[in-house]
């Protein structure tokens, strides 16, 4: 794998998570309507904040089991494949659409306080940095500059950042919300054929280099 596809497939394996409604989504969306788009984009911040910490942890992580390979980084394979897959077919499986309330949250907070309330938020989801750890196990290769790596967190951390910053502005009006809605459930069945495919490629390559060992 080359470094421009490499840079690529890590930001655009992370870009998928951005069709999955959940807590992220909620709290952008909630800041925004209750202290405005400033509120909703410090929010994002701090998600994107929280995506930066597990990207960097899964990211060295995987560079020192990268370079001492083995067994390790195969069992590593095996199971984020296998995380993956789990992920791509709950996202198929999905028939709840998430209610995007136009009603605004009783408190309105500081900056720092939405900021918070966004890092809090993602950090306290640890599957997130499972979904790094299986990302980088398909991505890098032990052959992969340190530049590219570090592209590829700032890639992350700014993509994190500018889809929250836009879903602070989008979403602060109700026509746009609504057609999310409408349009949410069908784009969660896509990211999860995507996501299932390349588990079962992250998984196939585990299962074939422990077989060749």
């Amino acid at each position: 794998m080359d470094t421009l596809h490499t840079l690529i497939a890590s930001v655009g394996l992370f870009a998928l998570t951005f069709l999955i409604p959940g807590a992220n989504l909620l709290v952008v969306v909630q800041s925004t309507l209750s202290g405005g788009r400033a509120a909703g984009i410090a929010s994002g911040m701090g998600v994107a904040a929280g995506d930066g910490i597990y990207a960097g942890l899964g990211l060295f992580g995987m560079s020192a089991l990268i370079t001492e390979g083995g067994m390790l980084f195969q069992g590593i394979k095996i199971l984020g494949g296998l995380y993956l897959i789990w992920l791509g077919i709950g996202l198929i499986r999905s028939r709840t659409s998430l209610a995007l309330s136009s009603d605004p949250m009783s408190t309105v907070g500081t900056m720092l306080g939405y900021f918070t309330r966004g890092l809090v938020t993602d950090l306290a989801n640890p599957q997130t940095v499972l979904f790094f750890v299986s990302i980088f196990a398909m991505t890098l290769t032990p052959m992969t500059p340190m530049w590219v790596k570090g592209a590829s967190w700032i890639g992350i951390v700014a993509t994190s950042l500018l889809w929250r910053s836009l879903l602070s502005v989008a979403l602060s009006h109700d026509r746009v919300r609504r057609a999310y809605e409408r349009v949410q459930v069908p784009m969660e069945r896509l990211a999860g054929i995507a996501l299932g495919a390349f588990g079962a490629r992250l998984l196939i390559e585990g299962v074939g280099q422990r077989g060749g060992g």
